[in-house]
C-alpha cells in the first residue's frame, strides 16, 4: 500500500479541521471559515483598522471549547514594542471586555493566556527561546499571536534605516524560528503590523511592512482599513484556495465582530433543530441515514457555505443538492463501466459465435 494521498484527500481532511472564529461570521468567511491549526495568518493595518481588536479576541477565543467554536486550550502573546519612541503593551482592558463578552471566567482565562513583552531586535531574537520553552512545558497552548512582528526591525517613520540588510537577514530568521514551532506542533500562528509607508503609500491596499519573506510566509494575509460610520474594510490578500476579496465589518462599541453570530454557530443550530424536530420523526429508517450523511456533508463544507451570501438553510439545502449531484455523478460513472464491460462481452461473443 502507498503511503500517498491525494490533493482532494488533503483538502477534504482540512476542510474537515476545527476553525477558530475570529468572532465576526464576515471575517471568518474571508479567511476561510475562521483560523485553522497548523496556519500562518497575518492581518495588518493602521492603528484605527482594528487589527489590535482582531489579535486580542484570537487570544480570547482560543481559550473556548470546540463547540463554541475555539481551540479549547491556552494562548500565547507576543507584544514587540518600542519604548524609544511608543509604549506599547497587552490591552488589558480589551481583553477583560472580550472574556465577559466571551462569558468566560476571568480569573481562569487570564491564567491561560502567556504573555511575553520585547522592546528592541535583539529581544524579539531572544524571544523565540522563551516561546520554544512555553511551548515544550505546556502542551495546551494552541494559538502564538504576535502583535507588530515586524515593527522592531522596521524604521520608524522620519528616522534612518540603518543596517537595513542585516535587519531584514535577522528578522527573517524570527519569522522562521516562530512558524516553524508552530508548525511542528500544529498550533495556530497570528501577527499583526503595519502597512509598508503609513498613510503615505497611495495605493488601494499597500503591502504589509516587513519585506517579501513575510508575505511569503504566511498562509493568509488580509489588510484592515478605517472607515466612517464605526465600519472596517477587510481586504483578503492572500489564500491557498480563495479568490481576493472585500467584506465590510462592523465594530460593536471597542470590539470588532461582537453584532453578528458566527455561520459555523447558526449552522450548528440548525443541524441541531433539524436533528430534534425533523430526523427523529423520520418513518423510514433509510431515510434516516440518509440525513445523517448530509450532516456529514454540512459539517466537511462550512467553509464553502459560509462563503456564499445565502440563508444558512439555503446553503444547506444547496450543499445536500451538490452532495446528492455527486453521488449521481458517482453511479453514472459505475453504470458506464458496467455497459462497456457488457459491449466487450457482446463482442467477444459475437466472434466466438462467427
Amino acid at each position: 500500500m502507498s503511503g500517498f494521498v491525494n490533493a482532494l484527500e488533503v483538502m477534504s481532511a482540512r476542510q474537515a479541521n476545527p476553525r477558530l472564529t475570529t468572532g465576526d461570521a464576515d471575517l471568518d468567511s474571508l479567511v476561510g471559515g475562521g483560523v485553522e491549526r497548523g496556519q500562518f495568518y497575518l492581518f495588518y493595518g493602521d492603528e484605527e483598522s482594528g487589527v489590535d481588536n482582531v489579535i486580542h479576541g484570537l487570544i480570547v477565543n482560543a481559550l473556548l471549547p470546540p463547540e463554541r467554536f475555539g481551540f479549547g486550550g491556552k494562548s500565547l502573546y507576543v507584544n514587540c514594542g518600542n519604548y524609544r519612541y511608543e509604549r506599547t503593551m497587552l490591552d488589558t482592558e480589551l481583553l477583560c471586555r472580550l472574556i465577559k463578552s466571551a462569558k468566560l471566567d476571568p480569573a481562569c482565562a487570564l491564567e491561560s493566556i502567556y504573555s511575553i513583552c520585547v522592546f528592541s531586535e535583539g529581544q524579539e531574537e531572544k524571544a523565540f527561546n522563551e516561546i520554544l520553552k512555553l511551548l515544550q512545558k505546556d502542551p495546551e497552548i494552541k494559538l502564538v499571536a504576535v502583535h507588530n512582528i515586524a515593527k522592531l526591525f522596521t524604521a520608524t517613520e522620519g528616522t534612518p534605516n540603518r543596517n537595513a540588510g542585516e535587519r531584514i537577514i535577522r528578522f527573517q530568521r524570527v519569522i522562521h524560528e516562530i512558524w516553524q514551532a508552530c508548525a511542528e506542533k500544529n498550533l495556530a500562528f497570528a501577527a499583526s503590523c503595519r502597512p509598508k509607508g503609513g498613510k503615505n503609500f497611495h495605493v488601494r491596499v499597500p503591502p504589509p511592512e516587513g519585506g517579501s519573506y513575510l508575505r511569503h510566509e504566511a498562509t493568509v494575509i488580509a489588510y484592515f482599513e478605517r472607515k466612517g460610520g464605526g465600519y472596517v474594510s477587510a481586504y483578503l490578500v492572500k489564500h491557498p484556495n480563495r479568490a481576493n476579496r472585500k467584506v465590510d465589518l462592523k465594530f460593536g462599541g471597542d470590539v470588532l465582530g461582537r453584532v453578528t453570530v458566527p455561520f459555523r454557530t447558526l449552522l450548528k443550530e440548525e443541524m441541531d433543530n433539524l436533528k430534534r424536530t425533523y430526523r427523529e420523526v423520520l418513518i423510514d429508517a433509510r431515510r434516516r441515514e440518509a440525513f445523517d450523511s448530509l450532516v456529514q456533508a454540512w459539517s466537511s463544507e462550512q467553509g464553502a457555505m459560509s462563503y456564499v451570501r445565502v440563508p444558512t438553510l439555503d446553503a444547506m439545502l444547496l450543499t445536500a443538492v451538490v452532495d446528492n449531484r455527486r453521488l449521481v455523478e458517482d453511479l453514472v460513472g459505475k453504470v458506464e463501466a458496467i455497459r462497456s464491460k457488457l459491449e466487450e462481452i457482446e463482442r467477444r461473443l459475437e466472434k466466438i459465435s462467427d
